[in-house]
């Protein structure tokens, strides 16, 4: 098998592969259930954990790891369109690189268009992709914006991205309320007082989503 190196990067697999790993996989989580103390086969609730735990994060919680990048589907500019487009409350789902704990929250992502318009929804599949991997949310949030910047050819990107991490959370200092705001701007969206950084910042505040 070709191992991932760095833990936010991607590797897609086969079906066939997918279903190996799954298999070893669900080993190896038993094992450490065993190492933790608990007989999972004893009991009918989780005699079935292993392969469970290992399904979800082979199908769902590390997709973007091992699934191909989204295809971007955009469109020419014809009516040469030089406002903001504005995408808010994007749903991010992802998991801490550090202790493999969930970090969950909202995306919003702007961009200026040059000569190509992007489908609306293209954007929040990117969000997924790049989320739905161990992660960083520093890293996570540049991730978008260099990819966007580079599918569209486009100067002004904004990415910001505001999350609540179970492993601040549910551990060590166990702060429940803390939420970490990343931003990465470019272009017309690094300029003070340029309107449409303005209109960005105040969509974020007006659309976003709160963080209960």
């Amino acid at each position: 098998m070709k191992y991932i190196l760095k833990a936010n990067e991607n590797t897609p697999r086969t079906p066939e592969e997918i279903e190996s790993m799954i298999s070893e996989a669900s080993i190896h989580y038993g094992n450490f259930l065993n190492a933790m103390g608990f007989d999972y086969s004893a009991d009918r609730q989780t005699v079935d954990t292993p392969r469970r735990v290992a399904k979800a994060w082979l199908k769902d919680l590390i997709l973007g790891s091992i699934s191909e990048a989204p295809s971007m589907t955009v469109f020419p500019n014809e009516e040469n369109y030089d406002g903001v487009v504005i995408q808010t409350g994007i749903p991010v789902v992802s998991m801490c690189a550090h202790h493999n704990l969930p970090f969950t929250g909202y995306a919003s992502v702007a961009y200026v268009p040059g000569e190509k318009v992007v489908g609306l929804s293209k954007l929040n599949r990117v969000v997924d992709w790049f989320s739905r991997r161990p992660q960083m949310q520093e890293s996570l949030t540049q991730q978008i914006h260099a990819f966007l910047s580079e599918q569209m050819s486009c100067n002004s990107v904004a990415v910001s991205i505001a999350a609540k991490h179970m492993c601040c959370s549910n551990r060590g200092i166990k702060h429940p309320t803390s939420t970490m705001t990343t931003n990465k701007f470019s272009g017309v969206f690094m300029e003070p007082q340029n309107m449409i950084r303005e209109e960005f910042l105040q969509a974020i505040m007006k659309n976003g989503h709160r963080l209960s």
